[in-house]
């Protein structure tokens, strides 16, 4: 009978008893029935086993990923070669397909007959699994693959000699094409096709008996030569344009640094003091300034970046070239990036600042000037001896060319000079072009920038003069003090940078509890209107204003509950501030009403409530109520007193101390006339800038000109005295030069608040660009 087949699961060992059941031949038909018994059970093992050789065979045939990519790759640019074989019998097997690295390319009868590879008589792969390439052995023949301009790759054989090979220079098989198989016989014809990394370097090779050196220098020139000027980086840009579009605008990343990137590329001989000096500065720009500073020299470079360079002039170039990108880099990122280098080729040094210029980075060439023998005397690493004794050839300065610079951005004879003073000289530099505050420079060279970096200037332009003016008379009216007067004069002329109007109450908070503001002038966080932006206790930002700038003292505007409500019922969005004297000087938008805070603020400011203090008094004469808003001057405040023409603005004062040349200026306030010790003070504070490095140190003769109290010095009797001292000059012993001072009348009013006023008396000369305050 026919007993069809039962598959089950059989488990992979046969019970031996059973095993010997089985062999019984004493009876035929049980003998049948346990063979019967033994396929089955075998036959699921047989099955599975096929089945796993058939995914196999799939996997191997069907593989996509990162090496199919490979190949196709391959395929679509690399020439037949004219030899290549036509079957699969002349292709060998160097795949080992167990291997995933190697999974979608072992079944040689699918390959594109332009992929060629095959291997020389007897050549055994041995797969460095280490660095995953395998090494071709003596004799091999190397077919190497270069592109044309076009983009097409083709191959040229070459013998190469392995005994010329260095550790760093075999040429490699990609690790997908390495393999310690063989397909049998047909491989004995065979030659090897592999990708070389580097230059040929066998005795056989036509180099033009140059050594391996200049070869390598012709090389990279080579390269460089064909490289392209622009790599597109991202969809926004275009070949062969900037591809600035691609990366952080540099005005946010320097914002957010409160620093610019620069490079000072120091150069000179051996021992003239590059390291020293760039040492110095980098210890005080981020100990004591909190820079982001970076020095680039050959020591740290040639342990790493260029440590397979030599000292051939060629080598040499490529040392400067690689510094100056990498110092491009830094820079760009805005690091202040120090390079010292002796680089005593020109066109090198020409080439690094070139490809600043480019990139609109500054750049700096600062040469060290000293003399030779003065350099054999300092020998700080004993070389200039070992010149001498010739034990040392072809030493730059010496018996190798040096090449000075022809206009260096700074001269350093630092035989001259103590190492402080050098460093301070390029300390004094940076400081004067911006590069260690991250916002644009605003103000002249040399000065410093407002609090905000804007120069503010409030003054309504001459042509919308009478439609403004138009305009007040329709808004209702605001009557504001002497005192609000002065307040407004100050707001309006810059003096009370970045304020832009009265304070509302955010901001008033922050000043009396912080002596400060937050601003983000550069919108980083979002928040560049926080300060013009109605205040909102219940909805504060996701991220803080990023910048803290000084603000002392409360900057108000009081009026009644009468004004308030005239204000609140209107449907105009704007007030007129008008004087005592019925004139309309200025109009306030988007009003922010709020209470007067009056004991907070007296307080915060004094410390004390004292109602005989004149200031105080004045807080609590005034209104219940606050005005915050944005003011606009409808023209030039004038006191018509003889004394206006002193009355300068904070952007006029810039552009006079500009027109003076000055490097620093230092401001003396006065609120009593002068006298010899004060001429003494202002004499002896500009030697001491002088001292310090500065050229051209510009006195700032600033009275105080807003209100005082009864018993002060009137303003005209001061300033007509100020104007006696003017004239007499330095001849007298009290006078002053006029040639390097300058007078002008500091408008906003005296409250009385001792160091906390002060604050804000600095601040404010700061805005029209004073570096120095003497009070």
């Amino acid at each position: 009978h026919t007993k069809m087949a039962k598959y089950a699961y059989a488990p992979l060992s046969v019970d031996p008893a059973r095993r010997n059941t089985s062999n019984n031949t004493a009876n035929p038909e049980d003998n049948n029935r346990g063979e019967n018994d033994f396929v089955q059970e075998r036959m699921p093992l047989c099955v599975g086993m096929c089945v796993l050789l058939a995914i196999v065979f799939v996997l191997s045939r069907s593989a996509g990923g990162e090496t199919s990519d490979i190949i196709a790759n391959i395929h679509d640019n690399v020439r037949t070669p004219a030899t290549a074989p036509t079957s699969i019998g002349a292709l060998p097997t160097m795949i080992d397909s167990s291997s995933s690295a190697t999974r979608g390319i072992s079944n040689y009868a699918t390959m594109d007959p332009k992929m060629i590879i095959t291997e020389p008589p007897n050549l055994n792969y041995n797969t460095n699994m280490n660095n995953q390439f395998s090494t071709i052995p003596p004799k091999s023949v190397v077919n190497t693959f270069t592109t044309n301009e076009a983009g097409i790759v083709s191959t040229t054989a070459t013998t190469e000699s392995m005994n010329n090979y260095n550790n760093n220079q075999f040429a490699t098989i990609p690790p997908q094409l390495s393999s310690s198989s063989s397909l049998g016989d047909t491989a004995s014809t065979a030659t090897a096709t592999t990708y070389s990394t580097t230059d040929s370097r066998s005795k056989d090779c036509d180099c033009g008996g140059d050594d391996d050196a200049t070869t390598l220098a012709r090389l990279r020139e080579k390269a460089l030569d064909s490289s392209p000027p622009h790599i597109i980086e991202c969809s926004a840009a275009s070949a062969g344009e900037s591809q600035s579009a691609c990366h952080l605008a540099p005005e946010d990343r320097f914002a957010a640094l409160n620093q610019k990137g620069a490079t000072l590329w120091m150069t000179g001989c051996s021992g003239s003091g590059k390291t020293t000096i760039a040492s110095e500065l980098e210890d005080r720009l981020v100990k004591e300034y909190g820079k982001h500073v970076y020095r680039l020299d050959g020591d740290n470079l040639r342990t790493g970046l260029n440590r397979d360079l030599g000292f051939s002039e060629a080598d040499r170039a490529e040392s400067v070239r690689r510094t100056g990108e990498l110092a491009t880099l830094f820079s760009d990122a805005g690091v202040i990036t120090l390079v010292g280098l002796i680089s005593p080729y020109r066109k090198d040094r020409d080439a690094a600042r070139q490809r600043h210029i480019d990139q609109g980075i500054p750049f700096y060439e600062v040469f060290l000037d000293v003399p030779v023998s003065e350099l054999k005397k300092r020998d700080p690493k004993g070389q200039y001896a070992r010149v001498d004794s010739g034990e040392l050839k072809h030493f730059t300065c010496i018996d190798d060319p040096y090449e000075e610079p022809l206009h260096p951005e700074i001269t350093l004879k630092t035989h001259e000079l103590e190492i402080k003073e050098s460093a301070n000289i390029l300390f004094r530099t940076l400081e004067r072009d911006g590069i260690l505050i991250g916002a644009p420079k605003v103000s002249p060279t040399g000065l410093p920038n407002p609090d905000g970096d804007e120069i503010i200037d409030l003054h309504v332009p001459e042509n919308l003069k009478d439609q403004r003016m138009a305009e007040a008379e329709t808004l209702p009216k605001v009557l504001i003090t002497d005192i609000d007067l002065n307040w407004l004069q100050t707001i309006g002329e810059g003096w009370a940078s970045p304020l832009k109007g009265f304070m509302r109450e955010g901001t008033l908070l922050e000043t009396l509890h912080f002596n400060s503001i937050l601003i983000d002038p550069f919108n980083l966080t979002g928040n560049v209107d926080r300060l013009e932006t109605a205040t909102d206790f219940t909805n504060f930002p996701e991220h803080p204003p990023p910048t803290r700038v000084s603000m002392s003292l409360p900057i108000t505007l009081s009026c009644t509950s009468y004004t308030k409500d005239a204000i609140e019922t209107s449907d105009k969005d704007a007030v007129a501030l008008v004087t005592q004297m019925g004139q309309t000087v200025a109009i306030l938008r988007r009003p922010e009403i709020y209470n007067n805070r009056k004991e907070e603020i007296v307080t915060r400011m004094y410390g004390v409530i004292d109602p005989g203090h004149p200031y105080i008094q004045n807080i609590y004469k005034g209104g219940d109520y606050l005005i915050g808003g944005e003011i606009e001057l409808l023209d030039r405040i004038r006191y018509n007193d003889g004394l206006d023409k002193w009355r300068k603005t904070a952007k006029e004062l810039l552009e006079e101390f500009q027109q003076k040349g000055a490097d620093t200026v230092y401001a003396f306030q006065t609120r009593n006339p002068t006298h010899a010790g004060h001429a003494y003070l202002m004499r002896t504070a500009g030697e001491d800038l002088r001292n310090k490095g500065y050229q051209k140190p510009v006195l700032w003769l600033s009275p105080l000109g807003g209100w005082t109290k009864e018993d002060d010095v009137p303003l005209d009797v001061r300033v007509r005295q100020h104007e006696e001292v003017l004239r007499a000059g330095t001849t007298h012993p009290g006078g002053l030069d006029p040639e390097t001072t300058v007078m002008a009348i500091w408008p906003a009013p005296m409250v009385y608040a001792g160091p906390t006023e002060v604050q804000f008396h600095a601040k404010s000369r700061r805005s029209a660009g004073a570096s120095y305050f003497v009070v």
